[in-house]
């Protein structure tokens, strides 16, 4: 390891690759070269000959269709690369003196890769992350930086005497974590900007093992969820025993389009013991566990999708996404524990005898055919409980305050959805809306998932920590 940053981009580019198969590229290509733009998707540019051909199929705009077109390299050392996802959107020549030209051609790249088939039995994993903040947070553990440097001096080459000397130069950060979740240890870090090029707030997690990749996605999402943040995940090296590279792989990061950056940091509960945003290991090691148990039960990663697309969100659209998000989370408590919450009105029982009769009732009514057809189309979902009284049996189920102002945000937020605009004076209302339902959607996926006791109250102007039974305070 060369230090600690992304590492597939460096070894594509300096690792004297060559195209071996270029896919829908142009070709034969001369040179390549592999980078991130400002939104972190992964941006190949190649040169060619000016009369470059290319074997792509063109595609008529706004198609849907997934990408699977590929590239596939071999460097001269023998490590294997290979771009995925390749969707090739520029071309434009150049001029390199009097006669000599070239084609530059830009494409997108979903997933770039490289391998070494030689390569030893992998020992450690790190997962690269953008949007690791090392503030506001109070981190549990420190990392260690030696720099060491040799001087040499050579005093009259032929037959002359060599002075050495060597300096070491120490930092230490309080930047780090060590956890561990279902047996596996890991080290959560947040790096620092310098010497990373286009960095804005990068991290990683640092196995000691070589976990697969569905687990090491659950961590992510229970991480993000703890924190309070959006991690945009970058991508994966692996290494041997003696750290060096196995295998890397890179992917076009997505970042909420960048929003993911501007999100307020509000972790969900606490995870100190002594003030807000300290992270304690054995606080931050349940939560992360918690939410690494539920993830399948809960579809934790649909979830995570919709509540970080909605704290994206504007304020006067938000509250019908935190709605969403919420429905979805009762959906999922609901199908794990149907003992737990009533589906209906009536029970199976008496909703058959109902519905018989009800249907028996459309077939003899005065009504044309078209409204029959209609009524008893409506039979099925007739019985069903509304999603504010659903919302209200869940509450009791897990034993949960529903709050004045919580019920009243809930009753609102679909408004926005059919059109109905915020009244002038009413713009801090909305926003309270919006934070209440955040915290509701939070404070149910603590309890559901035993993630936590306490919740940090942020519709309060401290910010109080509260029992998770206890609804927040009404305002005015």
């Amino acid at each position: 390891m060369r230090e600690l940053t992304e590492e597939c981009l460096r070894i594509l580019n300096k690792g004297f690759f060559e195209i071996t198969d270029p896919g829908p590229l142009h070709q034969p290509i001369r040179s390549f070269s592999i980078r991130r733009n400002e939104k972190l998707n992964l941006i190949l540019e190649t040169e060619t000959a000016p009369n470059a051909t290319s074997a792509a199929v063109d595609q008529p705009p706004s198609s849907v269709r997934l990408t699977t077109e590929r590239a596939l390299l071999r460097s001269v050392g023998g490590l294997e690369g290979e771009f995925f996802g390749l969707v090739p959107y520029s071309q434009h020549r150049r001029s390199h003196g009097v006669s000599e030209q070239s084609l530059t051609e830009l494409a997108q790249v979903h997933i770039a890769k490289t391998n070494d088939p030689s390569g030893e039995p992998v020992v450690y994993v790190i997962d690269w992350l953008e949007n690791l903040p090392r503030s506001p947070y109070t981190w549990p553990a420190a990392s260690d930086v030696v720099t060491k440097t040799i001087t040499t001096r050579r005093i009259s080459l032929n037959d002359g005497i060599t002075i050495t000397s060597d300096t070491d130069r120490s930092s230490t950060s309080w930047n780090s974590a060590k956890l561990t979740v279902d047996g596996i240890t890991f080290y959560v870090c947040a790096l620092d900007r310098e010497d990373r090029t286009g960095a804005i707030k990068p991290g990683c997690i640092v196995y000691d093992g070589a976990p697969d990749d569905e687990f090491r996605k659950k961590v992510r999402t229970g991480l993000s969820f703890a924190m309070g943040i959006y991690l945009v995940d970058l991508g994966t090296t692996h290494y041997d025993a003696e750290w060096n590279v196995v295998s890397t792989l890179a992917r076009s990061a997505y970042s909420l389009r960048r929003h993911a950056f501007d999100i307020e940091t509000l972790q969900l509960a606490p995870l100190g013991d002594r003030f807000l945003n300290e992270l304690g290991a054995p606080q931050l090691t349940r939560a992360i566990q918690a939410f690494v148990t539920a993830f399948d039960v809960l579809d934790l990663a649909n979830l995570h999708w919709a509540f970080w697309h909605a704290c994206a969100a504007v304020p006067h659209i938000a509250p019908a996404h935190f709605g969403a998000a919420i429905e979805g989370l009762q959906g999922a408590y609901t199908k794990a524990n149907p003992a737990k919450v009533r589906k209906g009105w009536a029970t199976q029982d008496e909703w058959n005898i109902l519905k018989a009769a009800l249907r028996d009732v459309i077939a003899d009514a005065g009504i044309s055919i078209e409204a029959k057809t209609a009524l008893e189309a409506k039979l099925p979902t007739f019985n069903g409980i509304d999603q504010r009284q659903r919302l209200k049996d869940i509450m009791a189920a897990l034993d949960l305050e529903l709050g004045k102002d919580e019920d009243t945000a809930w009753r609102r937020r679909n408004k926005a959805a059919h059109g109905t605009s915020i009244p002038q004076g009413q713009e801090l209302a909305a926003i309270r809306d919006m934070k209440l339902l955040r915290g509701l959607f939070q404070r149910l996926l603590l309890r559901i998932t035993n993630a936590a006791d306490h919740y940090i109250d942020y519709c309060s102007p401290n910010h109080n920590y509260r029992p998770l039974r206890q609804a927040p305070p009404p305002i005015g």
